[in-house]
């Protein structure tokens, strides 16, 4: 069974867009806004900032949910990776910079 896209209308940058993500996809990025205490939008804003020019932004959104939970994948592992610990988003800045260095194909 093949996973639904869900379209939802997104204000970053005080624009509106669109972003495609099956179902799980948006329940994980609500999770990581619970955690980091931080909204949907501004969330989106700070991956926009950080992509790479060749990356789309829901290719990006994609990349960094993987790279967020896989930083953390238990109670232990969000602990020790430092996630919703801070009101700087430090975990969120560090996880950015570490997808920023994925390389891209053309």
């Amino acid at each position: 069974m093949m996973t639904k896209l869900m379209n939802k209308i997104i204000i970053i940058n005080n624009r509106r867009t669109s972003m495609r993500l099956c179902m799980k996809e948006w329940e994980a990025l609500y999770e990581v806004c619970k955690i980091e205490n931080i909204s949907k939008n501004h969330l989106i804003e700070m991956i926009e900032a950080q992509k790479s020019e060749a990356l789309g932004l829901t290719y990006s959104t994609r990349l960094f949910l993987m790279s967020y939970f896989r930083e953390a994948a238990s109670v232990e592992g969000h602990k020790l990776a430092g996630h919703g610990m801070s009101n700087d988003y430090a975990s969120i800045t560090h996880v950015l910079s570490s997808i920023s260095d994925y390389p891209t194909s053309k």
